[in-house]
């Protein structure tokens, strides 16, 4: 790498001496990676790793503290793929997880060159950019003059099908459907319509199709919008049409958030889930009248992504709302093939429903959403996965037990989704509100790793790139010992659960200092001497694993 001296960087002192890359060094320049891929870190020998967000400001107090730890101690050549200890560059907003810039990654590459895994998150949404609506007629306008407006459905497939190479392309035409108009007018019009393959006016029925449309006069929320739409639904299926569109005011989430996945945006969890059985039963696709261009989702993800690999980083992870699962599928298979040879980190998110082609899941079937995601993500090629909780608006936790009980998973699902994680071949990171005492616990469960940010951190003043946020009263800011006793509490559950055969005594006695560590943040007193005593039960801990 061009005006950069490498060097190994094996305990705290270096790492302070050590010179930091300006930031002239690193903006606009291609870094060499210097890490291997974050899929091939170590889990079961080096623990699970951990993430700390942050952009920048204190990306070396987090470097300093990697180097600090027992497992620094422990190791004889401590680097970034043992220590497990990753710089995760993100601004946090008051509107969520934002994509850092330039400045940032200067700032994030200079501590963690050669010293610590590296990450960003390159946005949460991605570019929902809509397809142009399809041809729409209405079956009103067909009263005055049948035949003219049989003519005007037939020249929107014109083109479609004297294309310049002479294959026809595929085309669907949606008719409008009001409360008005009879279900005999309807089905003799889509007759008439489908009578015209003979004469070639539109091409073949898998290549040119028919849909309906019924178009709500406000928010698809009374029981009269919702038998609308049953009774286009039934019209369809007399018909012969498969496929019916839906539209209607802006849900209120869907205004506060700028759009969310699909049907979504008209309706909310609980009428979806009603109209998408009622379609099943008739046999016809229930579908939002707005389309995705999932080309370019994938495409302007892919810049971000590509940006961080640029700069050396060890992974990047990307969002995928307001898309819908079918939607997500080709955006991951897209952005992994694009990226092979990279680590991308595609997540979910377990305060928002997935909705997919005929079914829609919210929190009360959060875990049968996960599995069925994690399925489909692995089959479109990723090889590690992010489950977070990132809505500032919900502002819910990962985890729900006794203390958090806003948090949307329970430890135990969280081991059978790892567990089907395993079974998969997909590795998971958690995120979402973690504190200490969770660390350990998902520790103890052996995950592959986990994001932990404001339990490592302190409240200090808006300034800097944060100061125009009009939303924003306070950040966050790691500090060492923030980051060091996360790190050690992470470390101490797994070492807990990987000694308790082979050393059941210093299983316990690593578990019993962690506990006396709580207590101290608990009290907020006397944390450094807790921490330094457990810190010497995990250097044991540590020697005992790896002599195994």
């Amino acid at each position: 790498m061009s005006g950069v001296s490498r060097r190994r960087f094996l305990d705290g002192a270096a790492l302070l001496a050590a010179p930091a890359l300006l930031p002239a060094q690193v903006r606009g320049e291609c870094i060499s990676p210097w890490t291997q891929p974050l899929e091939q870190y170590d889990a079961e020998r080096f623990g699970p790793l951990l993430a700390v967000s942050d952009e920048g400001e204190n990306a070396k107090v987090i470097a300093r503290a990697a180097y600090a730890s027992a497992k620094a101690r422990a190791l004889d050549a401590p680097s970034a793929m043992s220590l497990g200890l990753m710089i995760d560059g993100e601004r946090m907003v008051s509107a969520g997880e934002g994509p850092i810039g330039p400045d940032e990654y200067a700032k994030i590459v200079a501590a963690a060159f050669e010293r610590t895994l590296c990450s960003t998150n390159v946005g949460v949404r991605t570019n929902a950019r809509l397809e142009r609506p399809l041809p729409e007629f209405a079956i009103a306008d067909a009263a005055g003059d049948e035949s003219a407006w049989l003519t005007q459905v037939f020249s929107a497939f014109a083109p479609f099908l004297n294309t310049p190479n002479g294959v026809a392309r595929p085309l669907t035409v949606r008719l409008i459907v009001q409360p008005s108009d009879a279900p005999a007018t309807v089905q003799r019009l889509v007759a008439k319509i489908q009578s015209g393959r003979a004469q070639r006016k539109l091409g073949p029925a898998p290549i040119d199709r028919l849909a309906l449309l019924s178009i709500a006069s406000g928010a698809i929320t009374s029981a009269a919008a919702v038998d609308e739409i049953e009774r286009v639904f039934a019209i369809a299926a007399q018909a012969g049409v498969a496929e019916v569109a839906v539209d209607g005011d802006l849900t209120p989430a869907a205004r506060e958030s700028g759009s969310v996945a699909s049907l979504l945006n008209i309706m909310d969890v609980d009428t979806l889930r009603v109209l998408f059985s009622a379609a099943r039963r008739e046999r016809v696709r229930l579908v939002y009248r707005y389309e995705v261009d999932t080309d370019s989702a994938a495409r302007t993800t892919w810049t971000g992504l590509h940006t961080a690999r640029s700069y050396g980083l060890t992974a990047g992870k990307y969002g995928l709302v307001p898309l819908t699962l079918e939607e997500q599928e080709r955006v991951v298979a897209l952005i992994s093939r694009w990226t092979e040879g990279w680590t991308t980190v595609p997540a979910f998110y377990v305060d928002r429903p997935l909705v997919t082609a005929d079914d829609v899941f919210d929190e009360s079937r959060v875990v049968e959403a996960a599995r069925l995601w994690m399925k489909s993500v692995r089959a479109s090629g990723a090889r590690l996965a992010l489950f977070d909780c990132p809505d500032p608006i919900a502002a819910r936790r990962l985890v729900r037990d006794a203390q958090h009980p806003n948090g949307v998973l329970t430890l135990e699902q969280i081991a059978a989704l790892k567990e089907r994680a395993n079974a998969l071949g997909l590795k998971v990171l958690w995120s979402g509100g973690l504190t200490p005492r969770l660390a350990y616990a998902l520790g103890a469960q052996r995950v592959f790793g986990i994001f932990c940010t404001g339990a490592a951190s302190r409240k200090i003043a808006v300034n800097g790139s944060f100061v125009d946020d009009p939303d924003l009263a306070s950040e966050i800011a790691p500090t060492e010992l923030g980051v060091r006793r996360v790190h050690a509490a992470l470390q101490a559950g797994f070492l807990s659960a990987v000694l308790v055969v082979p050393n059941a005594a210093l299983a316990q006695r690593i578990a019993t200092r962690a506990k006396d560590l709580f207590a101290a943040i608990d009290s907020n007193g006397g944390v450094e001497q807790r921490l330094a005593a457990l810190d010497d039960a995990l250097l044991r801990g540590w020697t005992t694993h790896w002599a195994r």
